[in-house]
């Protein structure tokens, strides 16, 4: 839209220059639908100039801070790593794990506990120490970043209705493929939506990319300045904020979610008995089924072929990035 060219306020300039245009000659070679808007800027106006403003169609929805994940860096004389994850409650789960599979570096430290404490905040302040210093040749380090540009500002309108059949087949049927190039790799636009599928050979995977930031806001956007997403792989819904068929929480992910250190080894120890889960015979990483190579920090050991019988009918996993304004 060439609306995407000027500010907000640019906007509200132009139709108010729209209006006091309306009765100019040049008026007169507009097209009956050009012509209509020019009168229906110059009634805005002008109501707006006596105090009775005209009902509001649209709002402009403000920019949105960028998304930030978390950074943790772990080294030690052996090796240096370093993951992301998306809740610093995450990260330090992970970094527990990596004290306590550690905890015998302490030996003969005094005042130190035999065994690490169950609270994460605590085996971590007292491996590391209050300052984070207390080992030589051991350290982290955990940031917050920003992964996500902030949005530009979206005019969309409030009576928001998602296109009907005719009018989404058409849109469908506009859709551009636009090949990989030197500038990126190969992406699909819809309505503004762009999505990336590709080969990722760092990952190791079939990498999908969904850029909500140019969507359509004529049609997709709704007043929130969100746009109704549905993300299947096969027959699985990974994502939808639609109102039918959004996917819940597996009961697994809700006991985690709530649970304690000593609670999760519980868990996790009946999710593998029953198949749900496997462990790393490397690192001893707990991993879901569908994963076919270790998760574990720096681990990437592949799923044992020898699984037992519960551990077996895994599936290979996908990776999936949303980026815009969900």
């Amino acid at each position: 839209m060439i609306a995407t060219c000027f500010r907000p306020s640019e906007i509200d300039s132009l139709v108010r220059i729209a209006g006091t245009l309306a009765d100019s000659p040049a008026a007169a070679d507009l097209s009956p639908t050009d012509r209509e808007l020019a009168d229906r800027a110059r009634a805005a106006v002008l109501a707006e100039a006596t105090g009775r403003p005209s009902t509001a169609v649209s709002a402009l929805v403000g920019t949105r801070p960028g998304e930030q994940v978390w950074r943790l860096r772990i080294w030690n004389r052996h090796e240096d790593t370093t993951a992301i994850y998306s809740t610093p409650s995450g990260a330090l789960s992970e970094l527990a794990a990596y004290v306590r599979g550690n905890w015998d570096n302490l030996s003969g430290r005094d005042g130190m506990p035999e065994q690490p404490p169950t609270n994460d905040a605590e085996a971590v302040e007292l491996y590391y120490g209050p300052s984070g210093t207390a080992l030589p040749d051991e350290g982290y380090d955990l940031v917050a970043e920003d992964v996500i540009r902030p949005r530009r500002a979206h005019i969309v309108p409030l009576a928001y209705a998602f296109p009907e059949a005719a009018e989404a087949a058409a849109l469908n049927r506009a859709a551009v493929l636009h090949p990989a190039d030197d500038d990126g790799p190969p992406c699909i636009e819809v309505a503004g939506v762009l999505t990336f599928a590709y080969l990722d050979p760092e990952d190791g995977t079939v990498r999908v990319s969904v850029h909500l930031d140019d969507a359509d806001e004529e049609h997709i956007v709704r007043p929130d300045g969100t746009v109704p997403l549905r993300v299947q792989v096969e027959d699985t819904v990974l994502l939808s904020d639609s109102q039918a068929s959004a996917p819940h929480p597996t009961a697994l992910e809700e006991l985690l979610a709530g649970a304690d250190t000593a609670q999760k080894a519980a868990i996790h120890a009946a999710a593998i008995s029953t198949g749900l889960m496997w462990r790393c015979p490397e690192c001893r990483w707990t991993n879901p089924r569908a994963a076919t190579c270790c998760e574990g920090r720096g681990c990437r050991a592949p799923r044992p072929s020898a699984a037992g019988p519960t551990e077996s009918s895994l599936v290979g996993g996908s990776a999936l990035t949303l980026e815009g304004p969900r």
